[in-house]
């Protein structure tokens, strides 16, 4: 392993999330334990930075963390214009961290070119235990490794001539693993949004759906999320005429792997490929907000969502990031359904714009919190969570002070949310949990 730097920063966080805590008692609001987070010892590259991945997962116990790192012969300072390897780290139960790297057909460490936003990894494990990543596409062809035996990290290897759907355009690849121990994976196969199945008990891939698809519009993959039941939840943007980092009409739908159907959160059964006209809109367009709009700079529109599921109601939660008027900042929003009708909030509407970096996590009938990262704030702190209160209003948690975090995951385990924080700036990735 590589010895690395800032391990003070962990005290830090400690002393400011338990201030937080405190402040939470005084307010007589709900209190959790503080966040506690520490330094992956091991560097990673400038362009580890996303707001669609799934770059974190869980499995018996130890923790994997998918990230780009820096690239190989020619790489020149790990920043987010060269090139870049991706690794797999493992936190083992009692802290011991290893890592190995996706390997390319001879074998040796995959290198790429950079592209942020775009070039970054998903990861998911099966029942088996065998790890699965999809990395580095930008309208490519598929980019996929898996272990060579269960829980290994240091045998990634290429898998992507498996795949169904050969010389495809893919982008976005986000993955969960199912009550069954099948993983499911949504993908833009350009223009489109498709959904992919592993079958664990047969060991292969298929290609489920073509859920979304308009002629003019793009699809933007955001989440796939798992319940106990075994249903997926899919939630993505669209975007018109091309590729645009403002997107529209926020949309969910649930697949039902029992009946190998489609619904929307109603329960109403969609005929596939949903469009912009279908019901499965969780973020309609606002103001003067167009469907066509794609000037990214200064277009209204929908961004970075992550979908949970409350398990005492089964229904679906959605944070995002949502920028209401023209040339105005991205606030932090969440949408919850009732039962009847799409409930929205505002989370944060601060002095600092956000990052395209949200998750949500929910403890059921205690609580819910949504994760979002703020832009150059005064005192450096950036990373936080908001959890919602008893009388409906939201409370900021810092999860790491000081620390420059633009990008974030989240995995809910048992009673506690697993958190990975990424500083593109300073080349850092921490692990953090932040016990419900």
């Amino acid at each position: 392993m590589i010895a690395h730097k800032k391990w003070a920063l962990h005290a830090r966080a400690l002393v400011g999330s338990l201030l937080a805590s405190l402040a939470l008692i005084g307010m007589n609001a709900t209190a959790y334990a503080a966040p506690t987070t520490g330094l992956v010892p091991f560097r990673m590259d400038g362009s580890n930075q996303a707001g669609w991945w799934k770059p974190l997962e869980e499995f018996n116990g130890s923790i994997y963390m998918a990230y780009n790192a820096w690239g190989g012969p020619g790489a020149t300072n790990g920043g987010s214009t060269d090139t870049h390897t991706i690794y797999v780290a493992k936190r083992a139960p009692d802290g011991t961290w290893t890592r190995g790297c996706l390997k390319d057909g001879n074998g040796i460490c995959a290198v790429y070119p950079d592209d942020v936003g775009h070039r970054q990894p998903t990861i998911a494990i099966d029942g088996d235990g065998f790890i699965h990543v999809f990395a580095s596409m930008h309208d490519n062809d598929w980019r996929y490794w898996r272990s060579g035996s269960a829980e290994d990290v240091t045998s990634m290897n290429w898998k992507g001539n498996t795949m169904p759907d050969q010389n495809g355009d893919y982008t976005y690849p986000s993955a969960t693993r199912s009550a069954n121990g099948d993983v499911y994976m949504i993908i833009r196969a350009y223009p489109d949004g498709r959904l992919y199945r592993w079958n664990n008990a047969a060991n292969t891939w298929s290609r489920v759906a073509t859920f979304a698809s308009t002629a003019s519009y793009t699809v933007y993959p955001d989440d796939i999320s798992s319940d106990d039941a075994g249903n997926l939840h899919i939630g993505w943007e669209w975007a018109y005429n091309g590729h645009h980092g403002i997107r529209h009409l926020g949309s969910y739908l649930r697949y039902s792997p029992t009946s190998a159907q489609f619904y929307n959160a109603a329960g109403t059964q969609m005929t596939l490929p949903v469009s912009i006209l279908s019901p499965v809109v969780y973020q309609p367009l606002e103001g003067t907000e167009s469907s066509q709009g794609n000037n990214d700079a200064v277009d209204p529109g929908v961004q970075s969502a992550k979908v949970t599921i409350n398990p005492t109601t089964g229904r679906p939660m959605i944070g995002y990031r949502y920028r209401s008027v023209a040339s105005g900042p991205f606030r932090v929003r969440m949408a919850e359904w009732d039962g009847s009708a799409w409930q929205r909030q505002v989370v944060y509407a601060g002095t600092y714009n956000t990052y395209p970096a949200v998750d949500i996590s929910t403890n059921g009938a205690t609580g819910v919190r949504v994760y979002y990262a703020k832009t150059q704030t005064f005192t450096g702190s950036q990373a936080f969570a908001a959890t919602r209160q008893a009388n409906g209003t939201w409370l900021e948690t810092e999860l790491l002070p000081t620390a420059p975090i633009e990008r974030l995951s989240v995995i809910k385990r048992g009673t506690t949310d697993h958190l990975y924080l990424a500083s593109p700036t300073t080349q850092d990735l921490y692990y953090g949990t932040f016990p419900w």
